[in-house]
């Protein structure tokens, strides 16, 4: 064989001869069908929503007779334009077949498959023939109606329990209109059902050319009720219950069920208790049944009561144990029949088997050794017996009381309380803490010098306190000594180059100065004003002992207080602290400004009436105030009296050491009319009051000043009436004559 090329045997180059003459074949068939209509759809299929809108271009790149979109909806006349479109904004008909036609060598079609598709417009679940309270084990069937949806062959309807699918259902029924469907699942529900959601879901899935995501609709949730048998929890109550002789003992019965079993002890013939919980002793008899009941089933069960004696203790040590000495615990089983040991077990809190199991089931006595730490002072000790009834495989554990130790361990002093290096600032005092665990409780002292000792757990420091000071923890176990080295620190805030008030606007360094915080290193210097925190970006320079700021106060920051904080850390360890300067109160001085909400551009006066205008001005210094009423006309007052001889503009001036403000005031002069509508309405009623008086003394002498006798009146034509009240008196009057009122 020549270098660079292979031979093939001769079946693979038949079937090689066949596969190249198969592609050839479809090759030709598919150019064929092109050659044959030679339109080109923009697209294969189209799925659009009923109602919804369409559009598809055909198109040619060959020269025709004419082509056009034959349709029941939208269709295109024949034209010879080479692109045409079939558009229907409101697609309706269900079995449309548009195709596209050209007129090339003779006549061909091309047809564009269409569906139309439709969401159901209602999905709803429910249970065939039954209520939705179902006993567990038993079969039903769920139903699910899906109404007016298209096309169904397209559909799927998925059966979900809570979020979990649990079937899908689709269909061959080859319809495109609107149909309604009812399919349906068998279910099987157990006691773990109880409660359940059941749904179902109608989805279309219309393939690559349908929406992005399926359209679909679910029905409600469908809860159903399980009702199932008692089932009585074996674990909370064994065959087999011990007890110990002269103790009682709980047991429950717990059982699980729908509706809530009720729970019933037999211990005789005619002895029932109706309880979960029931009280055993040696008395209690050695059968007892428990019984669960509801309205599905009843379950019983059977256990046996017997009586136990197992005890605990130290051997031959009666007194507090201490850290790190080995002692024997000691387990005794004084009666365990008709059971066999086949199991001992030691433990200790939460922790099984300090030791490894021991199996003797020939001797019923027990030890231990034990070597306790700080750690299991009051810890309480037990041993189990693991028992086995004869020639069954029925087993149960007795129990021990607990046995309580307590143990002495010398003192340990809590050096996170009580580091080895403790700074404190010059000029301040400091308590520092020594605290100390032990059993007994430890007595704690401070050693100052050689004679000078101070018992407390908390000592007091300064900068007269030796450099050298150490914490003794003693007890009946131990003494443990603590050594602690004082070093003091200085810190301080100051303004450089400037001991003036400072002036609004303008720039000051403040300086922060540590003096000392050997054998610490500072790794951040942080500024603060009043109770906000870095004024400017923290500063980790822990090669200098001098930092600077720069502010800018405005009068706002009158009296505000102002301090800084070095953060230190102790040399090779984790240990931080933190020292903070005094405080430094600054004094800001700023140019006055006038309140020209109580003293106005434009001021009003009125005609022969004079008026008070304040002018009022914050600053600090606090401004002297004056007004300009001419070149050399000053008035040196908060309070001006302006009237209708003050000069049309007057100037407020408000000044100190920090500068000046003008307030320029227009007086506005007014006329007052006040006294001459005054005048006007007085003489009105004036007026007024003589026409009234007038008319009153005419009415007055024409009805009052006639005189008359009621003696001997007769009723006649010659006898005057009398006005009373507006109305005529059908009493007759004899009047007066002028000597009769004389006489």
């Amino acid at each position: 064989m020549q270098k660079g090329s292979f031979s093939l045997t001769i079946p693979f180059r038949i079937f090689y001869l066949l596969f190249l003459g198969f592609g050839f074949l479809c090759f030709s068939q598919i150019a064929g069908a092109q050659a044959e209509c030679p339109v080109q759809l923009s697209q294969q299929r189209v799925v659009v929503r009923y109602g919804g809108s369409v559009a598809v271009n055909c198109s040619t790149s060959v020269s025709h007779k004419g082509m056009g979109w034959e349709a029941s909806e939208g269709a295109v006349a024949m034209t010879r334009d080479s692109l045409i479109t079939w558009r229907v904004s409101n697609l309706t008909e269900w079995e449309i077949k548009p195709y596209c036609y050209i007129n090339h060598k003779e006549q061909c079609q091309v047809e564009l498959p269409v569906i139309i598709y439709k969401t159901p417009d209602n999905v709803s679940i429910s249970i065939v023939k039954h209520r939705r309270t179902m006993i567990a084990g038993r079969q039903y069937q769920l139903q699910c109606d899906v109404q007016n949806v298209a096309p169904v062959h397209n559909l799927t309807v998925k059966w979900y329990k809570g979020q979990t699918l649990l079937n899908q259902t689709t269909f061959t029924e080859d319809s495109k209109t609107p149909v309604n469907v009812n399919p349906s699942v068998l279910i099987r529900p157990d006691r773990d059902d109880d409660g359940a959601q059941y749904r179902c879901e109608a989805e279309l899935d219309l393939g690559a050319e349908g929406p992005q995501y399926p359209p679909n609709k679910t029905s409600d949730f469908l809860s159903i009720t399980v009702y199932s048998k008692p089932i009585i929890n074996e674990t909370k109550l064994p065959s087999k219950v011990p007890v110990f002789r002269e103790y009682s003992e709980e047991i429950v019965c717990e059982a699980e069920g729908n509706p809530k079993p009720t729970i019933s002890w037999i211990l005789g013939t005619n002895d029932i208790v109706y309880n979960e919980v029931l009280t055993i002793s040696e008395s209690t008899p050695e059968y007892v049944s428990c019984v669960a009941n509801n309205s599905v089933g009843t379950t019983t069960r059977n256990f046996t009561v017997f009586i136990q004696d197992i005890s605990i203790s130290t051997v031959n040590h009666t007194e507090p144990m201490t850290a790190g000495k080995q002692y024997d615990l000691q387990c005794s089983i004084k009666y365990v029949a008709p059971f066999k040991i086949v199991d001992v077990g030691w433990y200790k809190w939460n922790k099984n088997n300090i030791i490894e199991t021991i199996k003797t089931p020939d001797i019923l006595t027990y030890t231990v050794q034990i070597c306790p730490d700080k750690a299991d002072n009051g810890s309480q000790f037990w041993c189990e017996a693991k028992l086995e009834a004869e020639g069954t495989q029925r087993t149960s554990t007795m129990k021990s009381a607990n046995l309580s130790i307590t143990v002495h361990f010398k003192p340990i002093i809590n050096e996170t309380k009580l580091p080895s290096v403790v700074p404190v600032f010059r000029g301040y005092s400091k308590e520092i803490v020594c605290e100390a665990e032990g059993n007994p409780k430890p007595t704690i002292s401070w050693i100052l010098g050689t004679n000078d000792i101070v018992y407390n757990e908390v000592l007091t420091i300064s900068e007269s306190t030796p450099e050298n000071v150490s914490c003794v923890a003693e007890n009946s176990a131990g003494k443990t000594t603590r050594q602690v080295k004082v070093f003091i620190q200085d810190i301080s805030i100051s303004t450089v180059n400037h001991t003036e008030p400072m002036i609004a606007g303008k720039q000051y360094d403040l300086q922060c100065s540590i003096k000392y915080v050997a054998p610490f290193k500072i790794v951040d210097v942080g500024w603060y004003k009043q109770n906000k925190n870095n004024i400017t970006e923290t500063i980790k320079t822990p090669d200098i002992l001098t930092y600077t700021v720069q502010i800018r106060p405005d009068r706002a920051d009158n009296g505000s207080q102002f301090w800084c904080e070095a953060k230190l850390e102790a040399e090779g360890t984790q240990r931080t602290s933190t020292m903070k300067s005094a405080n430094l109160s600054i004094t800001v001085h700023f140019k006055p400004i006038i309140n020209e909400n109580k003293l106005p551009s434009v001021v009003p006066v009125f005609r022969g009436y004079s008026e008070e205008i304040v002018c009022e001005a914050e600053g600090n210094p606090k401004p002297t105030i004056s007004w300009i009423l001419g070149t050399n006309d000053i008035v040196y007052n908060e309070v001006l009296t302006i009237s209708e001889s003050t000069p049309e503009y007057v100037s407020c001036v408000a000044e100190n050491s920090v500068g000046t403000t003008t307030r320029k005031v227009n007086m506005v002069l007014k006329e007052d009319y006040l006294p001459l509508i005054a005048g006007l309405i007085a003489v009105i009623v004036a007026f007024i009051s003589v026409i009234f008086i007038f008319i009153y003394s005419i009415y007055y002498k024409t009805a009052k000043m006639g005189h008359y006798s009621l003696k001997d009146a007769k009723p006649s034509a010659q006898n005057g009436d009398i006005a009373q009240n507006g109305k005529h008196s059908p009493i007759p009057m004899k009047k007066f004559s002028q000597s009769d009122i004389l006489a």
